[in-house]
């Protein structure tokens, strides 16, 4: 348990002064990844801020963040945004999603992706406000590394 705390703390550089409360909230914004039969899934991307060592309060800003961790975690896999075929948007309120459409075009560039909205009625932490999934479609020979 002490590498694994040791290696989050590296990972997403916490601040000094951040509040002990802060290493709870890594565990919230870990991405998992899954094969499936259209490539790589990549789930709860969040959008945490590791300088602040908190979720920013604004929609957008949890988006853009959000984007730029999916990106970080499609890397480590041999991929990029580009290769997004899926964007599924978690949401605690719709109205608020327009907010993310310059972040979420800008950060997929040409690339234009299936998109699904789902709303939920509440996430692990109260202020979590978005989520993303994406699913990439990687070469075989990626995978099977």
């Amino acid at each position: 348990m002490e590498a694994a705390t040791a290696l989050m703390r590296t990972r997403y550089d916490r601040p000094e002064n951040a509040p002990v409360d802060s290493l709870l909230r890594l565990d919230t914004v870990q991405p998992s990844y899954e094969h499936s039969h259209e490539g790589m899934r990549v789930r709860r991307l969040r959008g945490f801020d590791s300088r602040t060592g908190d979720f920013p309060s604004r929609i957008g800003d949890q988006c853009r963040l959000a984007f730029s961790a999916g990106d970080a975690a499609l890397a480590t896999r041999g991929a990029s945004l580009q290769d997004v075929v899926r964007v599924v948007y978690l949401v605690k309120d719709a109205s608020k999603l327009s907010s993310c459409g310059s972040f979420a075009s800008n950060a997929l560039g040409d690339n234009r992706p299936a998109t699904t909205v789902l709303v939920v009625e509440k996430f692990d932490r109260p202020e979590i406000e978005i989520e993303l999934e994406l699913i990439a479609r990687i070469p075989e020979n990626v995978l099977a590394s």
